[in-house]
């Protein structure tokens, strides 16, 4: 289990109703997602992968069952 799994413990101690779960897993969260998004916009910082791009095969069209 992951730590949202004892969270969810402590929070159902506390009385939170369950509703309120995924905000109470969220909010925690933002300030690293906040943090990861600033650094997607900084050009100077090269910490995101390049793009990827498909070299294999050309698309090809389905063929129904029915005239294979």
């Amino acid at each position: 289990p992951n730590v949202d799994f004892y969270s969810g413990l402590i929070y159902q101690a506390m009385g939170f109703p369950l509703e309120m779960f995924p905000v109470l897993f969220a909010i925690p969260r933002t300030a690293g997602w906040l943090a990861h998004w600033q650094e997607l916009l900084d050009q100077d910082t090269k910490i995101v992968r390049p793009r990827q791009l498909y070299v294999g095969n050309e698309p090809r069209h389905y063929v129904p069952i029915s005239q294979r």
